[in-house]
């Protein structure tokens, strides 16, 4: 049965021709966060649905626009959604003065007013800090060939640069459960795929997302194996479409899993409602403490999964790791301790809800 990816939600920036002169970008910018959303949309492919899906093009990506997106994001995503930022346009560095710093450009940006019309690292990593989802992915496509040609024309190039840095791409990904992906190095600039009517990385994130990147045969499509796709795929086609031409995506992480970003070709997938563990009998306590293990690294204290399931967290034993943790915690609780309100299968149905689509819990319920 079909079903909608109902903890996605997302925030589409695209600005290309809204620019003002000097720094406007091609069509294709704009077509990329357009097709992105069209691909998280449909039905028979990420399955987003319609409603947590925002898209701001050209003149309505404005600065006070974009900082509304990230905050209504703040204020209705849920700890077990997975958000998707994505923004394709100008990023802007400043060397020196009292406004140094990295800021993406939304489409009302002045240069010589960077802190009042830029959004830097500062600010737009506090925003996204904000948003309570537990896997938060951010796509940027923000240093194009073509803006660092405009920006040469201006003469600017000795006080500001147009991209993003790799200690900017770090502060993003502070934070339990983030991912920041650019469409290239600092050093490198993105190109366009004409023929393809995209940037070069953006049509190979769509393919990936149309169901391209690797299938584990569990209904989804995640993260990192997204990741692995596109960089897999953009540097040789970069040099084919512009001869010697270098771009290799970069990815800065902070998560503890390969988190799914959206339904695989819509998904085959049963409802999280409809995949509860079965009764201690019928599943393996073994392999249901190795699946903790991978999933809560530190032990029944990580992301409060044991308190979250009734436990009390004053009977967990100290340990030197989380393995050892989970060891004695689980043992525990098979012999009938860890608190009067939590067992193996409220343990199991709390973790199904942090990993609705994991194949070794799913494994344990069949």
């Amino acid at each position: 049965m079909k079903q909608n990816f109902a903890a996605g939600r997302a925030l589409l920036i695209g600005i290309g021709t809204g620019y003002p002169a000097g720094m406007k970008l091609p069509n294709v910018v704009r077509a990329d966060a357009e097709a992105l959303a069209r691909v998280l949309i449909e039905p028979t492919l990420c399955a987003y649905p319609v409603e947590n899906v925002k898209l701001l093009l050209d003149e309505q990506a404005t600065r006070d626009n974009i900082v509304d997106g990230l905050r209504q994001l703040a204020s209705t995503a849920q700890p077990n959604d997975t958000v998707f930022l994505f923004f394709s346009g100008h990023g802007a560095q400043k060397y020196f003065g009292d406004d140094a710093g990295t800021y993406i450009c939304p489409v009302d940006f002045d240069w010589s007013n960077l802190c009042n019309t830029g959004i830097n690292t500062e600010e737009l990593s506090s925003l996204i800090s904000n948003i309570p989802a537990a896997r938060v992915i951010v796509v940027l496509d923000a240093c194009h060939a073509e803006g660092a040609v405009s920006l040469k024309q201006l003469e600017m190039e000795k006080i500001l640069t147009f991209g993003f840095n790799g200690p900017a791409l770090e502060k993003l990904a502070t934070g339990a459960g983030r991912v920041v992906v650019a469409s290239c190095k600092d050093e490198e600039t993105s190109i366009t795929y004409n023929v393809k009517g995209h940037s070069l990385f953006t049509y190979f994130l769509l393919e990936g997302l149309r169901g391209a990147a690797l299938d584990r045969k569990d209904g989804v499509i995640r993260v990192l194996d997204l990741f692995h796709y596109v960089s897999d795929e953009v540097p040789p086609n970069a040099k084919k479409i512009k001869s010697g031409h270098e771009q290799h995506p970069v990815l800065k992480a902070h998560a503890e899993s390969n988190f799914p970003v959206a339904l695989r070709k819509g998904g085959l997938l049963k409802s999280a409602s409809e995949t509860a563990v079965s009764p201690v009998a019928q599943f393996n306590i073994r392999a249901f403490e190795n699946v903790l293990c991978q999933l809560y690294p530190s032990g029944p204290g990580h992301h409060e999964i044991w308190s979250r399931a009734g436990g009390d967290t004053s009977s967990l034993a100290s340990s030197g790791n989380g393995r050892a943790g989970w060891h004695a915690a689980i043992r525990q609780l098979s012999q009938g301790g860890g608190g009067p309100d939590i067992s193996l299968k409220s343990l199991a149905d709390a973790a199904l809800l942090d990993f609705p689509y994991n194949p070794e819990l799913r494994a344990l319920g069949a």
